[in-house]
């Protein structure tokens, strides 16, 4: 399309950060649905196929996505209590598409997930007293809102996923998409993730909405201008 609207290779468009993207540690595993980073901030905890933490829950997304990549068969569990279940509200949306294990007692979750019960049993112990003490003895977790102690337990298992593509065409302050000598395509507007730059290594949640937003009204108010005024 490119082509053939502006008389131009697609390779003479300037690209940024062509080959990055933007990893959500937990996405429901075999599924596309985003398992929202407001489960672990209310109390979740992370741990792998064996029941083990192996990571500060609260750590940013893309450091927690490599964490759980180099654990083994690269997935991992958020286990929680009736306590979380009934406090996050969407926990109970995901409840209701089928995508949580649930028991009566931390043995019977193991039991249930594949966990190694010792090894569930023991992170879970370990957990509840640092959450008594007020201090994460293992991973540094700064915030622990709640312990693992009121059955139903429950868990959801988790894997990375594509969250965010950070490469695309380079864009300028009025949305125009630049060439490779980085000079504006006359008449070429974009917004939004087919971007790239905007937002570095690394985005922060929820400022995709306002990239989009924003640029998406610059770029639509300056392709209504460049069409009214080309005749």
């Amino acid at each position: 399309m490119t082509d053939r609207v502006l008389g131009r290779s697609p390779h003479s468009l300037s690209i940024e950060r062509e080959h990055e993207l933007s990893l959500h540690c937990c996405i429901g595993k075999d599924s596309r649905i985003l398992i929202s980073e407001t489960v672990r901030g209310v109390g979740a905890i992370m741990v792998n196929k064996d029941g083990n933490r192996f990571i500060s829950e609260l750590t940013i997304r893309d450091k927690a996505s490599d964490a759980t990549l180099k654990q083994p068969e690269q997935y991992a569990w958020l286990v929680f209590d009736n306590e979380l279940y009934k406090k996050a509200k969407m926990v109970q949306g995901y409840d209701h598409l089928g995508m949580l294990e649930k028991a009566n007692t931390i043995s019977e979750l193991a039991k249930i997930t594949g966990m190694k019960e010792s090894a569930l049993e023991n992170m879970a112990s370990n957990y509840n007293r640092y959450f008594k003490q007020g201090k994460d003895e293992e991973f540094a977790r700064e915030q622990m809102p709640l312990p693992l102690a009121k059955a139903p337990f429950y868990a959801v298992k988790v894997a990375p996923g594509i969250h965010h593509t950070m490469g695309g065409v380079a864009i300028d302050t009025k949305a125009e998409v630049l060439d490779i000598q980085s000079k504006p395509l006359i008449g070429l507007f974009a917004a939004g993730e087919v971007t790239g730059g905007v937002h570095g290594y690394n985005r922060l949640g929820g400022n995709a909405v306002a990239d989009t937003v924003i640029f998406g009204k610059i770029a639509g108010a300056n392709a209504a201008k460049h069409a009214l005024n080309t005749k």
